[in-house]
């Protein structure tokens, strides 16, 4: 399986995603809705139902595997306000997981 810098281009998927935490936090009123119903936000975007819930659920080391670009999960973290450690560790448990 390929990932973020790893593949060449990103896929469909990948870019979807990347465009929903783009839009979540660089558009106005979009976090706020984001916020109030992240389900209903994302209604329309064309995402399995796995990979919304992976936004909807903030599951960090499941965005970064699906392909989501490192630097827009860091600012999504940043955004959302989870802890530095939530996030470092779940980056961690997807690189063990990956080598072990």
């Amino acid at each position: 399986m390929q990932r973020n810098w790893r593949a060449a281009m990103p896929s469909a998927n990948a870019y979807r995603m990347d465009k929903v935490l783009y839009e979540v936090h660089h558009l106005a009123s979009h976090l706020e809705r984001y916020r109030a119903d992240p389900d209903d936000y994302m209604k329309d975007t064309p995402l399995p139902p796995a990979l919304k819930a992976a936004i909807r659920d903030n599951d960090i080391g499941a965005m970064y595997l699906a392909g989501v670009n490192p630097y827009l999960l860091r600012a999504h973290c940043l955004g959302l306000r989870i802890p530095e450690p939530v996030f470092l560790q779940s980056l961690r448990a997807v690189a063990e997981n990956d080598h072990g």
